[in-house]
């Protein structure tokens, strides 16, 4: 008997699939988004509607709490106005 293991199914090997592939943003579509975020914030535009679409498909968990941060500004300036 080896010491390999083999699984059942490929959803077992889902932790190693492309991120696009899970249904998350791929880097692509994050470089995009950040883009089009940094020139809505230097042209004034809200911002909390672009971060709540992109919130749920972003995997990176140092690049979600930064993006929930930003939304929490975005929600306190939006609801001053």
């Amino acid at each position: 008997m080896s010491d390999s293991r083999e699984f059942a199914s490929p959803a077992c090997s889902a932790n190693e699939a492309d991120d696009a592939y899970m249904g998350f943003a791929s880097r692509a579509e994050i470089t995009v988004f950040l883009e089009d975020l940094e020139a809505a914030e230097r042209a004034g535009r809200p911002q909390a509607e672009m971060l709540r679409r992109m919130l749920p498909k972003v995997r990176d968990e140092a690049l979600h709490r930064e993006l929930v941060a930003k939304l929490r500004i975005q929600e306190s300036i939006e609801s001053n106005t």
